[in-house]
């Protein structure tokens, strides 16, 4: 919304509309109103507001397709307190939210920590979360926020605009070398105490997904006096004292981690935006699909994705209790292009022809997915449908055979496999652990060896994947990328040179693609952000410094006493989970 004075209001609650609750507690009467806390925490003068507002223009109004989404009136009229769910997950890599970079550490960074504006659940719209109010000014460069008053960590201290600068200044201390430091760094000049409940963020230069950036775990906010009397920091690195009992402001407390074995949660009473449904959320590190599964047929655990292989069965089996959406996520084959071979562009188009992509789709993964023919996904901004449908490189082996020969690869010794530099075409495929992939990489030994290339495949788990794309120890590698924010700039950061080796796994670069995106970046125009990714994916689709795979259509089984359960485009791991709800407890 835009406001004629000397700024510009921007708030997902618009101030000018409720102006006597813009700066107060959620909770508290207005006009003499009875005000009733709502099961997801929202009081009913807000729900009133929001059952009447159709923010995104689709002639729905706002709180019961969006917010509560499909599970509103179960919610409101059935659910019960209490409870502990029980999943399985892959090992994380870490609880600190600067660390974070994996969709496993997220869930939980998620669900005991909160940052200053969250998304809508099941949404890629932006609402408050510890700041309950923001002001734009005209030039996009000053963000001021106003904080909420009413919210404690789980240790009992008082959250303060104290807190937010603290955290924000361990972001950016380069004695913690988090590999997302660039998301402030680069567009953030200074962080200001205004107010003990106000901030002002004062950015080098406008940047349009400022908001949406924020929701990232980096700037999720840790106790001050807390965290910095449990870890040592000097001069050349920090120690950290504090995991075996993270505190922080989210629904849910860390109960017990455990690495290597489980954490546990367990609801925070006090929770600013109401207490969760559940009691507890146990989840024990399990690298394994089949594992898992396993475990969810026998009713061990209550809520899982759903891997390929088992998609099909599962669709029939669990039909009433099994959600398939398309996610903003696209899944790939990072090539290592500052190494042999692949910094021969030729080399890199010619495994694109060779690969079938799509025939692995269809048969390993039952047609679930959608093809890949670029970084873009489908329903994201600037996603191109051109592109997409005008893509080039499609399995073709005599395309890949002509490639080859053109960049020198040849078979001098006649033994099958090409050389290239004077070494053979022989290379590790690597992926995490996944009974998919596995099944893959043998369908793509074979179109490789057709073409004179001989092909490995190996499987680690996932924390050692992350440090092979960091060290660059690695030819080919699987992974896929979720949005950190909802905007094509936070795609094409994976391709701009100066974010090698992270992240930027592939190491490639492109003086070209590297000015496009600074240039998408201060673009506020839509029109012209969309010429401007229309021009990078382009060039970066033909480029290939990845083999685009495919765009996931997300599933996720729960047993028929879970209810509350639902996910949006972002993935399930950024859901904060206040409405899930149990019928039976397995305590």
């Amino acid at each position: 919304m835009k406001v004629e004075s000397l700024t510009r209001i921007v708030t997902v609650f618009m101030l000018t509309t409720l102006p006597s609750l813009a700066l107060c507690d959620l909770t508290t009467p207005q006009s003499g109103e009875p005000v009733r806390k709502l099961p997801h925490g929202m009081s009913s003068v807000w729900r009133a507001y929001f059952e009447n507002v159709d923010f995104d223009g689709d002639g729905i109004r706002y709180i019961y397709d969006r917010y509560l989404g499909r599970n509103d009136k179960e919610v409101d009229f059935k659910a019960k307190l209490g409870g502990r769910l029980r999943g399985m997950s892959s090992e994380l890599s870490t609880v600190d939210p600067i660390q974070a970079t994996d969709t496993a550490s997220s869930a939980i960074v998620n669900k005991y920590l909160d940052g200053l504006v969250q998304f809508v659940p099941y949404s890629t719209e932006i609402m408050p979360n510890l700041a309950l109010a923001w002001e734009i000014s005209e030039d996009a460069r000053i963000y001021t926020f106003y904080l909420r008053r009413d919210v404690r960590f789980h240790n009992g201290a008082k959250f303060t605009a104290d807190d937010f600068i603290f955290s924000y200044n361990r972001l950016i201390n380069p004695v913690y070398a988090s590999p997302r430091i660039s998301f402030a760094t680069d567009f953030i000049k200074r962080v200001e105490k205004i107010g003990d409940y106000t901030v002002r963020i004062t950015l080098k230069k406008p940047f349009t997904p400022f908001l949406k950036l924020l929701t990232y775990d980096s700037f999720s906010v840790l106790p001050r006096g807390y965290v910095s009397a449990k870890e040592t920091v000097t001069q050349e690195k920090a120690e950290y004292k504090w995991y075996d009992h993270p505190v922080g402001t989210g629904p849910f407390k860390v109960k017990e981690y455990v690495p290597g074995d489980h954490i546990t949660l367990e609801a925070y009473d006090d929770y600013h935006e109401g207490r969760p449904y559940l009691d507890e959320w146990y989840v024990r590190f399990v690298e394994e699909e089949d594992t898992i599964i396993q475990a969810f047929k026998a009713g061990q655990i209550d809520v899982t994705g759903v891997p390929s292989r088992y998609w099909e069965e599962f669709r029939e089996r669990y039909k009433d209790v099994m959600i398939t959406k398309p996610q903003l996520s696209t899944f790939w084959l990072i090539l290592n292009c500052g190494e042999w071979p692949f910094e021969n562009r030729k080399i890199r188009q010619a495994f694109a022809y060779a690969m079938d992509r799509t025939g692995v789709i269809n048969t390993i993964f039952k047609g679930r997915h959608i093809p890949a023919h670029g970084v873009l996904p489908p329903g994201l901004f600037g996603f191109s449908q051109e592109l997409y449908d005008h893509y080039a490189y499609n399995y073709n082996p005599g395309k890949a055979r002509r490639l080859l020969d053109e960049a020198g690869a040849l078979d001098t010794d006649g033994d099958g496999i090409r050389e290239y530099k004077g070494k053979p075409l022989k290379l590790e495929l690597s992926s995490y652990v996944s009974a998919d992939w596995k099944e893959a990489a043998k369908t793509w030994r074979t179109n490789l060896k057709e073409v004179g290339v001989e092909i490995t495949y190996q499987q680690y788990d996932f924390p050692t994947i992350l440090d092979m794309t960091d060290k660059g120890t690695f030819k080919m590698i699987t992974l896929g990328w979720i949005n950190d924010y909802p905007d094509p700039e936070n795609w094409y950061i994976l391709f701009e040179s100066k974010n090698i080796p992270d992240p930027n796994s592939s190491r490639y670069t492109n003086p070209e693609v590297d000015r496009l995106v600074t240039q998408l970046r201060i673009t506020p125009d839509p029109t012209k952000r969309r010429r401007i990714t229309y021009e990078i994916e382009r060039i970066i689709q033909a480029d290939h410094p990845h083999i685009w795979f495919m765009h996931p259509r997300g599933s996720t089984v729960y047993h028929k006493w879970v209810h509350g359960w639902d996910f949006g485009p972002m993935g399930g791991h950024l859901e904060k989970r206040l409405d899930v709800w149990l019928d039976r407890d397995h305590r």
